[in-house]
């Protein structure tokens, strides 16, 4: 297929859905900002992802297993019966375009390193956070390196990225629950890092989704601040 067949293919698939505006103006990258055309992404819904209101992680772990089989992944064997691997909907009830899956490594606290595997289905986010000080030590710094798919990384401050609204999670921007407006693409490889301590963040996968390694200091639970936890607590 031909480089500008395929980039037909992405953006009818992004107009299809409303999102269009992304690629207005798109930079020209190497191949590595396709590096191939994966097959058909069956995209779940949350009528599949809820059952009377209940998260079905057995429907969201397969949803993974399904993205991880298109980007053949190589870890992808041992994940099924990892203890370590999780999907998480953050109590949101809006799995489809907000949440995400993934596996820790490690998690060192003695020696302040971490080691984590960040797994995003297609246009699927991570809730809005931010990292403080906790178990003595300083917050928790990150840097982010694509390994499959591609993502729109999201921090706080800057000038607003045009027409970004149109692709984020209603359930999100209703509820007050973004404060990040500015995003920056990234690619197979592409690596970039939090701005500043304590400073507000997400990221959101592409069309295909996403396999994002994470590089960081040790990840404390009592550290971690999500935006929609907050609003919910001050109302």
């Amino acid at each position: 297929m031909q480089r500008r067949d395929l980039f037909r293919v992405f953006t009818t698939g992004l107009a299809a859905i409303g999102l269009g505006g992304l690629v207005q103006g798109a930079d020209e990258r190497p191949r590595r900002r396709f590096p191939r055309l994966w097959g058909s992404v069956r995209h779940y819904t949350n009528d599949e992802f809820y059952k009377d209101g209940v998260f079905q992680k057995s429907v969201a772990r397969q949803a993974m297993f399904e993205m991880f089989d298109r980007f053949n992944y190589s870890l992808a064997p041992i994940l099924p019966e990892h203890p370590d691997f999780w999907v998480e909907d953050f109590g949101i009830g809006d799995f489809e375009r907000c949440g995400m899956g993934g596996i820790f490594w490690l998690n060192n606290k003695e020696y302040r390193y971490f080691g984590h595997e960040i797994y995003l289905l297609p246009f699927q986010m991570i809730p809005e956070h931010y990292h403080v000080a906790a178990e003595d030590l300083p917050a928790k710094h990150e840097t982010w390196q694509v390994r499959h798919g591609s993502i729109f990384n999201f921090s706080f401050g800057g000038e607003q990225t045009p027409e970004v609204t149109a692709m984020l999670p209603k359930s999100q921007l209703d509820a007050g629950a973004i404060n990040c407006f500015n995003y920056k693409e990234m690619f197979l490889g592409d690596m970039d890092a939090l701005a500043e301590l304590e400073q507000k963040h997400f990221m959101m996968a592409g069309p295909e989704g996403a396999i994002v390694t994470e590089y960081a200091c040790y990840h404390s639970p009592d550290g971690l601040r999500l935006t929609w936890n907050d609003l919910k607590k001050s109302a």
